[in-house]
């Protein structure tokens, strides 16, 4: 028996080193049955197995379809609190016109664009006029006379957190900070429709339309602001708009298959043409009781 293990004996070195263990069986090394891997220490993590290229395409795959259940939910959350800030916006314009009425006989800030037999009523979203607009007021018009007069402390609530067009308040705030020593040259619009100072009425009884002043106790079947219509980049939000009366109660107004959207001219030059077909419009938005009387 141990002459068969002669030429193992050979290999086997004349002092071996603590490192070798002898086995019982055979009294020789264990070293020689299992030789250590040639990564040494790493060997261990050698041996497992890695992805392969069909498991990570089902990790991306499954990864893009979580992505794609959650991503309008989030949208959602977001255009609900943008929806949020805006009816707060609309709040603090509401409050500072009824500030300004107190000191005014109940008038609201009245408006350059809403006077005269041709009231240009879709440029109501301008707070400054390039032209200077009424006599003593350095261009300011409509909501501007609130940024003018002091009693809109923070401007940048004129400008809705979801508005996507050109109208934002980075592009004037510079102005705004100005105020009176800033140009006459400057046309600055807001993210919202005013009404203006004067309420155009129709309805049976009358044999023509009537315009009556607006004041701070009009009630609240006066439409006072809402988001933007001069143009269809002004339409702040794509579902509808956020629209307060003239008692401040504010109300989001849903546009059903964006019928009111598709209404709105897409550019300027549009916008300007036809001041009736913007009158149809915003009586849309505010269906009136008709008039009692002549």
């Amino acid at each position: 028996m141990v002459a068969n293990y002669t030429w193992l004996l050979l290999c086997v070195p004349s002092q071996p080193s603590a490192n070798y263990v002898m086995t019982k069986k055979t009294g020789l090394p264990y070293s020689l049955f299992h030789q250590p891997s040639r990564t040494g220490a790493s060997g261990a993590f050698a041996s497992q197995r890695a992805f392969t290229v069909i498991e990570l395409i089902v990790c991306m795959g499954i990864v893009a379809v979580l992505c794609g259940i959650l991503l309008p939910s989030l949208r959602a959350a977001r255009e609900t609190s943008c929806k949020l800030n805006c009816q707060s916006n609309e709040r603090q314009v509401g409050t500072a016109t009824v500030a300004y009425g107190m000191q005014s006989n109940s008038r609201i800030p009245p408006s350059f664009n809403a006077e005269g037999t041709n009231p240009l009523r879709r440029e109501l979203m301008a707070s400054r006029l390039q032209d200077g607009g009424l006599p003593g007021n350095a261009g300011w018009d409509g909501l501007g006379l609130l940024v003018k007069g002091g009693y809109l402390g923070n401007c940048q609530c004129l400008y809705c957190p979801s508005h996507h067009g050109d109208h934002s308040f980075g592009r004037y705030a510079d102005d705004y900070a100005s105020k009176d020593s800033a140009s006459e040259q400057v046309q600055i619009y807001t993210n919202y429709h005013y009404s203006g100072h004067i309420r155009r009425q129709v309805g049976a009884g009358l044999p023509a339309t009537r315009d009556t002043a607006i004041t701070i106790d009009s009630g609240s079947d006066v439409l006072l602001l809402t988001d933007g219509l001069r143009t269809r980049s002004d339409f702040n939000h794509e579902t509808g708009l956020n629209r307060m009366m003239a008692d401040l109660s504010i109300e989001w107004w849903a546009d059903t298959g964006n019928q009111l959207r598709n209404r709105i001219p897409d550019n300027v030059t549009l916008a300007g043409a036809s001041s009736a077909a913007f009158d149809i419009i915003w009586d849309d938005i505010n269906p009136q009781q008709p008039p009692e009387g002549p």
